[in-house]
């Protein structure tokens, strides 16, 4: 398969209409009413979301005078991804932007809470980190060559180096910024030998770029919307319902690895993954299964210490 057409297939899905965003919000809103541990990995798969129907209730009645048969409660529907994901979009774009000296990241590892690291980067690439392998002591990391890549200040999404400025920049259309991360996938893959060709490739980085901007990245709140309504139009995310933290997605990846991630709906906050992108672009995987990262990341002015 050609370039052109491995774009055309990423590119094809339609982007949701208005009518079902705020339809997939007002169900989600009607059915999500209540409520995962380590080792490191690194590269990205599909499958078909699945929606659940409740069930009816059937009432009995006889010729005479009707007696009234006990009631059942409506079991409940499980919301689809894309309703999560539509949800989570919507609070993303109303959420306020954020400011600060320092974009902060905490990752903490739930089934060993002293397995965590913190992050601190300013604008100009000062970069302090403190975690468990640093003794609890707080480490300027030093400025990278200037042929590293990323350079200090940068990021790495959808395969491209990307600063503060960049980032803020990017495309809130949801085709805007489809295209905008899959060309740049197709072109990182190109750059260092990848198979560009490959659609499952593109699709996987594409995916990672995704999973970067809603969770650890600095992106502005309507990339973050954008985002997370560009992952509502991709095949292999399914929902798995309610789970602690808001409402669980399963996405099938290459080699059979599953990637879960905990979406709150109501804050567009991603509470819980066993899988996320590293700001130079790497993939962490956590195992076992039932282990799971929790990310905190936001603007702060307050200094590492």
């Amino acid at each position: 398969m050609d370039d052109v057409k491995m774009l055309g297939i990423l590119l094809a899905t339609p982007d949701p209409s208005r009518d079902a965003f705020d339809r997939g919000r007002h169900q989600l809103q009607e059915t999500i009413r209540r409520p995962v541990r380590r080792h490191r990995a690194a590269w990205l798969g599909a499958g078909i979301g699945l929606t659940a129907a409740a069930a009816a209730t059937v009432v009995a009645s006889v010729i005479t005078a009707p007696t009234p048969a006990p009631s059942r409660p409506h079991a409940a529907a499980r919301p689809s991804s894309q309703q999560i994901l539509l949800a989570a979009a919507n609070s993303a774009a109303q959420a306020p932007a954020g400011s600060g000296t320092y974009w902060y990241v905490k990752t903490v590892i739930s089934d060993s809470p002293s397995d965590h690291w913190e992050t601190w980067t300013k604008r100009d690439g000062e970069t302090w980190l403190v975690g468990a392998k640093t003794g609890g002591k707080i480490f300027k990391l030093p400025s990278p060559p200037p042929n590293q890549h990323p350079r200090p200040g940068h990021f790495v999404l959808g395969g491209a180096e990307v600063s503060f400025e960049q980032l803020s920049r990017l495309p809130t259309g949801t085709a805007a910024l489809k295209t905008w991360i899959v060309t740049n996938a197709a072109e990182h893959g190109s750059k260092y030998g990848g198979p560009t060709s490959n659609p499952i490739f593109v699709r996987e980085a594409t995916f990672d770029a995704l999973t970067a901007l809603v969770s650890d990245l600095p992106a502005p709140p309507k990339v973050r919307a954008a985002a997370f309504r560009v992952m509502a139009t991709l095949p292999g995310v399914q929902s798995i319902g309610p789970v602690k933290g808001g409402q669980g997605l399963l996405i099938s990846l290459i080699g059979g690895q599953q990637a879960r991630l905990v979406v709150d709906p109501a804050t567009s906050r991603v509470r819980d993954t066993n899988f996320f992108v590293t700001s130079d672009g790497g993939e962490f995987w956590v195992f076992p299964s039932t282990a799971s990262a929790t990310i905190i990341a936001e603007w702060t002015n307050r200094p590492p210490k």
